[in-house]
């Protein structure tokens, strides 16, 4: 015969769940019913088992061996967004140094007087609503802040670099 409400109460009893009338209210069925009690003790004989059991791990290579066997090889996200990164950024400055159009980009709007005095007037405003906007916050101005700030971004970016996914690539 097979009690719902007391094999929750059992769950419960092994989980240390149990408060004072449930646990009353279980060893009362208990003593009266055999079958509950065998599921009891079995259920307890299995979870004095399972804690007196050795934990196990393995080393911390494991996953690469067993990558490495599959003929599998583990590449970082990051890693490849770097290189696509790096490798745009090069390219801009290659396309910067040998392109005409740059000189001729150059020659025009910068040698120009009216462009000149254009850019120069942008350029000014620019500094002057910097300055608006920013003295306000120079003049409390900290340098520990900055330095702090990126001591932090550092550390995060490491953090992030390792606990970023990792991708699995066949090689086959």
């Amino acid at each position: 015969m097979r009690h719902k409400e007391i094999e929750i109460l059992i769950q419960k009893s092994l989980d240390h769940e149990t408060n004072g009338e449930e646990e009353r209210t279980l060893q009362l069925h208990l003593s009266r019913c055999p079958a509950c009690r065998q599921l009891y003790r079995e259920l307890m004989q299995t979870e004095q088992a399972l804690t007196g059991l050795i934990e196990f791990y393995p080393r911390q290579d494991f996953d690469d061996r067993v990558l490495r066997k599959l003929g599998l090889a583990r590449s970082l996200v990051w890693a490849k967004a770097a290189v696509v990164l790096a490798g745009a950024w090069f390219g801009s400055v290659l396309f910067l140094l040998f392109s005409p159009l740059t000189e001729e980009f150059f020659g025009r709007v910068l040698t120009s007087v009216p462009a000149l005095a254009r850019s120069i007037g942008k350029i000014q405003f620019a500094i002057s609503t910097f300055n608006h906007v920013l003295i306000p916050f120079a003049k409390n101005f900290n340098y520990a802040f900055p330095i702090i700030a990126l001591v932090f971004t550092v550390l995060l970016l490491y953090l992030f670099s390792k606990t970023m996914k990792k991708e699995v690539v066949c090689r086959a």
